[in-house]
């Protein structure tokens, strides 16, 4: 029996618990498929340095490549499954799978990173039966699952996969659809694993983060030798996805640059004032100093430093030792108002909001009052970041 799905996951190497969610995924697709593979990279994995074309009209290929040239973008020529539609016609009537290309793909990622564009046939006829294969659309759904594993592991969730579907003109209003939400496409795509399903849906769910990555488009199958106007709006499509990738680029160098200067940056103080006389500092019951007693309310917490991607497993860890020595002194109920205090002088990043949602939503779950007091820079930060639907609930609105 063939595995479900190999592909490649890339996991920055960053070790910490920073990396939880995405050694998660990775656990979770190794067991649905021990062919899975585990590449370590550094921050800043190449990307868009190569084009895929997979077209079997043999003039339309042709001109794209020499758009593309023109372009100044490089094509994939030696890999013969990411090249020709009939090499790949020939190994999956030999092998009655896409293991073949699915693996060369994912060494296609690892050397290049996503592709700058890729461009392929919306149906594509290998000869299948209609159980194996019931729309001709088998090589649609294989690359469209393999982004989407490549978008759930860490290192390519903030990149775009640039796609352009070669369809009839008939499937015009469909495809503009699948451009516009590309989670209906995905809402499609089944593999015989559940738990890979799983993963799929909990993407497709997340509809602005889906069209955020995938950037879907189209040409049409020329009619009667007429391939002028598919390439003008190609060139068109190229130019689009140029800006696309600049912009791309310049939030992946400022995330990093973000995290290289909070990679030094101690992590924050956890404090709430238990009583009048006793104060809790990461877990650790004190006196009260009079400074303190002036600055600290008493039962809030405050979190004074920073909370960021290496230092967030601390700070949880610290958050969780603080409403355990409270149990011991000055119990926080269940329904009782808490407000965990962060202001702008503390130091968020984008992992903030996922991590710390998932935290209070699980670790701290049967505290239904929980509120997050934040400074406007620090709610804007959480605001516009990806996860921020994961704590959006928490968070007094002091926009």
């Amino acid at each position: 029996m063939q595995p479900a799905y190999d592909t490649l996951v890339r996991i920055p190497a960053m070790g910490s618990e920073q990396i939880n969610k995405n050694a998660q995924t990775f656990k979770l697709l190794k067991q649905a498929d021990p062919n899975v593979s585990l590449i370590r990279s550094g921050r800043g994995p190449a990307m868009y340095t190569k084009s895929i074309v997979l077209i079997d009209d043999r003039r339309l290929e042709q001109f794209t490549k020499q758009l593309l040239q023109r372009k100044k973008k490089a094509v994939e020529t030696t890999i013969p499954l990411l090249t020709k539609v009939s090499a790949i016609k020939e190994d999956i009537q030999k092998n009655k799978n896409t293991v073949n290309l699915r693996g060369e793909f994912g060494h296609f990622v690892k050397e290049n990173g996503l592709p700058f564009l890729m461009i392929m046939d919306y149906h594509v006829d290998f000869g299948l039966s209609l159980q194996e294969d019931p729309d001709k659309r088998k090589l649609v759904r294989t690359f469209l699952l393999a982004f989407t594993l490549l978008a759930n592991a860490k290192g390519h969730g903030d990149a775009s996969a640039n796609i352009v579907f070669v369809v009839d003109k008939n499937m015009a209003s469909t495809i503009s659809q699948f451009s516009k939400y590309p989670s209906f496409l995905l809402e499609q795509i089944r593999t015989m694993d559940d738990r890979v399903n799983s993963i799929i849906d909990s993407f497709a769910a997340d509809r602005n983060k889906v069209k955020s990555f995938f950037k879907i488009t189209y040409i049409f199958n020329p009619e009667e030798g007429k391939y002028a106007p598919e390439i003008e709006r190609l060139d068109n499509i190229v130019d689009t996805f140029d800006k696309i990738v600049a912009a791309k680029l310049k939030a992946i160098k400022t995330k990093t640059t973000t995290e290289m200067i909070t990679d030094t940056l101690k992590p924050a103080e956890v404090i709430c004032r238990a009583t009048l006389e006793k104060i809790i500092r990461n877990g650790k019951l004190d006196q009260v100093r009079e400074e303190a007693k002036k600055r600290y309310i008493e039962k809030n917490i405050h979190l004074e430093g920073a909370i960021t991607t290496k230092t967030l497993p601390e700070v949880t860890k610290r958050l969780l030792a603080t409403f355990q020595a409270m149990s011991k002194v000055n119990p926080f109920k269940k329904d009782e108002k808490i407000f965990i205090n962060i202001p702008d002088s503390s130091v968020i990043d984008g992992s903030f909001a996922s991590v710390m949602g998932a935290f209070l939503t699980k670790s701290l779950a049967g505290f239904k009052g929980i509120s997050l007091n934040m400074g406007k820079t620090n709610s804007e930060k959480v605001k516009n970041s990806e996860g921020y639907i994961a704590i959006k609930d928490y968070i007094i609105k002091n926009l």
